[in-house]
């Protein structure tokens, strides 16, 4: 349905037989259905989700007990909840797909998988998620979809930094969520079971019941929502990465020294990038480094991916170890 789902929808309105596709995002979440029917009246803001399992159960085991990244996805994969593969999963391809579709439907135009940029949860650590913890935030990976009054729409996979007491912060193991903003029904959240015997049965049945109460109805199955364009032209619609805004998190490796924190510090002011708050971390006297834990107020994501290139190259720094959006 990502990639072929608007003339699918078209061909299907041709001939006039049923397309229903609810497990293809959120598992048993209805979703789906309810951007196609009972959310219709609404004008869609924004789309915020959980909707890989796998990445929310190594995420969820790095989070509670500290579990280095391959031993979660190790044991992700011995449960059976990742595949011998499990590229599409940890660097958020599968996430992109799901967002595609549920993008398509929200803002009635087509949101093709290439235009959404992804990132995977490869370089987390479990450091960033003490961190994080300490600093009130989880770190969740997340797909965004949000329409802006420029008509455009900013569509992205990551990793990020929830508030603790938000839900999205708290939906743990194999379990997806979705949150949709509407002008009419404002904030509302479905939660459940993103994968599984059960969950896809339980979608894939409600399609097959649902088709069948339509057999033999003179007037055919309902209409599709209307997508305006087509894959071909419709990334010109996704706005770019480099121009989101958004706070940020980063870790960064430096030798624990005088000074290192004001050139940091101006060459991030340089960039327009505004500091929040600074915290040293896990001293090494014998390595003469530290962890330097960084949180900004929001900044173009271009300046900030600019600064950070400089950083980098700065004498006193080891390395920039981590760069997370932070989410409101």
């Amino acid at each position: 349905m990502s990639r072929r789902g608007p003339s699918l929808m078209a061909l299907a309105q041709e001939r006039r037989v049923n397309l229903l596709f609810e497990a293809s995002a959120g598992g048993g979440i209805p979703i789906v259905g309810c951007l196609m029917s009972q959310l219709l009246a609404n004008d869609i803001r924004s789309i915020r989700s959980i909707i890989n399992g796998t990445t929310n159960y190594i995420l969820t085991r790095m989070a509670r007990s500290q579990t280095p990244f391959a031993d979660a996805l190790a044991e992700a994969q011995s449960h059976g909840y990742a595949e011998a593969d499990p590229t599409n999963d940890i660097e958020g391809v599968d996430a992109a797909y799901k967002l595609s579709v549920l993008g398509s439907l929200a803002f009635h135009r087509p949101i093709p998988h290439q235009s959404i940029y992804t990132e995977g949860i490869s370089r987390l650590a479990p450091e960033d998620f003490r961190y994080a913890a300490e600093l009130g935030y989880a770190i969740k990976s997340l797909a965004i979809a949000t329409a802006e009054p420029n008509g455009l729409v900013q569509a992205r996979v990551h990793p990020a930094l929830v508030p603790q007491d938000h839900l999205l912060a708290n939906v743990d193991g194999v379990y997806n969520a979705v949150e949709v903003t509407g002008d009419l029904c404002g904030q509302i959240i479905l939660h459940g079971q993103g994968a599984g015997r059960e969950a896809t049965t339980s979608a894939v049945m409600g399609d097959i019941l649902n088709i069948l109460r339509t057999i033999g109805n003179a007037e055919g199955p309902p209409p599709f929502p209307t997508l305006d364009g087509d894959y071909g032209t419709a990334g010109n619609s996704v706005r770019p990465i480099d121009e989101l805004a958004s706070a940020y998190y980063m870790r960064l490796t430096c030798a624990d020294q005088a000074g290192v924190l004001a050139q940091i510090a101006r060459i991030l002011g340089d960039g327009n990038i505004s500091i929040a708050t600074v915290i040293q971390k896990d001293t090494d006297p014998g390595g003469g480094t530290a962890q330097l834990v960084i949180t900004t107020y929001p900044a173009r994501e271009v300046d900030v991916q600019s600064a950070l290139a400089v950083v980098a190259e700065l004498d006193v720094v080891v390395g920039v170890n981590n760069l997370i959006r932070i989410e409101p």
